[in-house]
């Protein structure tokens, strides 16, 4: 057997790598973390978190931080204004009337973030529980064996070889990881090419904030001072963004013409849409945009990604651990879910497409958006609260359970914390603790709990790391389900 330098080498320092450096450390799992740029060297962009990422940061004491970050963002106040909407709540296909339903959301509110800010949050904790992140580093090889993976990481320095007993590609669209892996990346060609850029306009008023359809694209002024536009059916120049091109798409789209100077970065994109063939091959793995591309419609990109990562998180480290059987499910939990959001990502594409035919289909839609059914549906799909990890004869398990006020004998708490510390959580509600008696053998890796909550779904909850419902029992409990369900997810009783 060869030694290992770290159990899992995560290739790529976005929020996504962060995010998933910062849930190993919960586990005692070394990780190392390789960026290929420097710190902020990466483009300047705002994030938008929708409900379901902010519910799993409140289980992870980050939800503090995140809205703290959001004060950085300039301009949010005026942005949201424009949109005539006084909180943001989200779009579909750049309608602004998701969340004005009858469905209610533990954390109704959707943040935009600097990806600076984000990144600077997940960062502290990933560092401060000790995970170790190098800039200016890259990978360019991969050789797997039994026991690990030989990493050859290349930085200023030249080549070296690091190994891990994982690694896992965050590493982006182009991602390097998946190639190597051989793992493939198949989906549909572009319809449509995007700029953005980030400097200096003269005469700004005349290009309102927020979002404007054209007859011939659209265009996009963003909070933090970029812009943006959006045309269809134009060839994508295979040669890097310029700021001219820019100026000249703006122009095609609004007819105004701008000086766009001091210029801090222009960048270009499509709506190629593609999804991984598969998130594992062996000890190599893929998470965000390496798993997945979609156009940013609707902000859920940054939110599929963090999902990735938590989902992944605690099932890695059980494998680090020896205990391989939960990493099994990832790829079956999170495949469907970047199925669901390409899909809808396609569906919001077609209807921001210009021309009249389009303008007739957006005024049906939105008359439909406002119907309570239609916004629920909608809305539960881009903020992710429609998750649902089926697979399980019982409908409530693959659940998100939902936040509550427990009172137990030491007070009152909230099950979000209790799921703070990345344990899988036990709670009995039977009034009995009999429950919490059986799982005694578990204890050394769970959290058991008795608590008081007579509208809970069942009479004992096992709640996974991820707040997710992993089993459910109604009274009278059955010992031997309960110790089954333990087994399958926290491993075989402590002898």
């Amino acid at each position: 057997m060869q030694r290992n330098d770290y159990d899992v080498l995560i290739a790529g320092g976005g929020p996504v790598g962060l995010m998933l450096a910062g849930e190993l450390r919960m586990y005692g799992v070394s990780t190392l973390v390789v960026e290929r740029l420097a710190p902020g060297a990466n483009e300047p962009r705002t994030l938008t978190i929708h409900a379901r990422t902010l519910e799993i940061m409140d289980r992870r004491d980050l939800l503090t931080d995140f809205l703290a970050a959001e004060k950085d963002t300039a301009n949010l106040d005026e942005y949201r204004r424009r949109l005539a909407n006084t909180s943001a709540r989200g779009h579909f296909a750049g309608m602004f009337v998701l969340g004005r339903g009858t469905v209610t959301a533990e954390q109704p509110q959707e943040l935009a973030l600097t990806r600076e800010a984000t990144e600077a949050v997940l960062t502290r904790r990933a560092t401060g529980t000790g995970a170790v992140v190098r800039h200016g580093a890259e990978v360019t090889g991969l050789d797997q064996d039994a026991d690990g993976v030989a990493v050859t990481v290349r930085d200023e320095q030249g080549s070296g070889v690091i190994r891990a007993g994982y690694v896992v590609g965050c590493d982006g669209g182009r991602s390097t990881v998946r190639k190597l892996a051989g793992i493939g990346f198949p989906g549909t060609e572009p319809q449509l090419v995007n700029w953005m850029g980030l400097g200096t306009i003269t005469d700004v008023d005349r290009l309102p904030m927020g979002w404007q359809r054209r007859e011939r694209g659209w265009f996009m002024r963003m909070p933090d001072g970029r812009i943006s536009t959006t045309e269809w059916d134009r060839p994508v120049p295979d040669t890097p963004a310029t700021a001219q091109e820019l100026v000249e798409s703006v122009h095609r789209v609004t007819g105004e013409r701008i000086e766009f100077t001091d210029v801090r970065f222009v960048s270009r994109f499509t709506d190629s849409t593609r999804l991984a063939a598969q998130y594992r091959a062996g000890r190599v793995l893929l998470a965000g945009d390496a798993a997945h591309v979609h156009f940013p419609a609707g902000g859920q990109g940054a939110n599929l990604g963090l999902q990735d990562a938590v989902n992944l998180g605690w099932k890695l480290a059980a494998a680090c651990q020896g205990r391989p059987e939960p990493l099994d499910t990832y790829e079956a939990e999170r495949r469907p879910v970047a199925e669901r959001v390409l899909q809808n990502t396609r569906a919001q594409v077609a209807l921001m497409r210009p021309g009249p035919q389009v303008d007739a289909l957006r005024e049906l839609f939105t008359v439909l958006m406002g119907f309570d059914e239609v916004n629920n549906y909608l809305t539960d799909a881009i903020y992710g609260t429609d998750i649902h990890y089926g697979g399980s004869a019982d409908p409530r398990v693959g659940t998100f359970v939902a936040d509550r006020q427990l009172k137990t004998d030491a007070g009152t708490v909230r099950l979000a914390e209790l799921l703070r510390g990345g344990r899988p959580l036990l709670l009995d509600l039977t009034g009995t603790s009999d429950a919490v008696r059986a799982a005694e053998p578990w204890s050394d890796r769970i959290r058991a709990v008795a608590a008081l909550d007579t509208d809970a779904e069942a009479a004992v909850l096992l709640i996974r790391p991820d707040g997710c419902l992993a089993w459910a029992g109604d009274a009278p409990v059955s010992d031997a389900g309960l110790r089954t369900a333990l087994t399958e997810w926290c491993g075989p009783a402590r002898t």
